[in-house]
């Protein structure tokens, strides 16, 4: 990892960057510099606010998952974001690393492209996102829904049908928690606990019985 110093003038670097690109767009465009050193308030700089978010405010579901997975070699473009309301943004996500190739913070812009909905025959290059990325966000300033988003997307994905209530069933729930990245937020096992009607070290066991039956 950088020394503090290196970081902080990164850091001052991608703010002064973030205050350029903002200016350049206008309303319709956000600036977001995360610090991963604190998942839970990750934000550092903001310029611009279409997600309504504020410095202090958690990581990502996307951020959770690339740095859980260590899948932050490569930067992410033109990938589409949801927001409360229906509304789209269109962003793209810079990994601040370093020397080791190590992801230690993020530089994320977002385009809000609901209000040119209507007129994608004239803008339908401008908002296209790249077919090859199969990338998606949620945003949100809080990391308790944040991670009931992930756990809800999670159920979804499993199905009606899935044994949810079943001890295997909350295993495979969880397992698939741990995929994405949940774990590393300190406050998601009291939440998914919540849930589940589990106690905390019920939850803590079953991660581990998880953890262990992954190859």
């Amino acid at each position: 990892m950088p020394t503090p110093e290196d970081k902080a003038a990164t850091f001052l670097m991608m703010c002064r960057l973030a205050k350029a690109v903002q200016r350049l767009f206008g309303p319709f465009c956000e600036v977001v510099i995360h610090d991963f050193a604190d998942f839970e308030h990750s934000i550092v700089h903001l310029e611009g606010n279409i997600s309504n978010r504020s410095i202090g405010g958690a990581a990502t579901d996307l951020l959770l998952k690339r740095a859980r997975d260590g899948d932050t070699d490569e930067d992410l473009y033109n990938y589409l974001t949801s927001l409360p309301g229906n509304r789209l943004m269109k962003s793209s996500t810079i990994f601040l690393r370093d020397e080791n190739g190590d992801a230690y913070g993020a530089f994320c812009m977002n385009f809000d492209i609901s209000a040119f909905a209507g007129f994608r025959r004239i803008l339908g290059d401008f908002i296209a996102t790249e077919d090859e990325n199969d990338v998606s966000e949620m945003l949100s300033d809080d990391i308790h829904q944040t991670v009931q988003g992930i756990i809800a997307e999670t159920l979804y994905e499993m199905g009606d049908e899935a044994p949810i209530m079943t001890r295997d069933g909350k295993i495979d729930l969880i397992s698939r928690l741990d995929t994405k990245g949940v774990f590393q937020v300190k406050k998601s096992v009291p939440i998914l606990a919540d849930q589940l009607g589990l106690s905390r070290a019920t939850v803590y066991n079953y991660l581990r019985e998880a953890r262990e039956e992954k190859p």
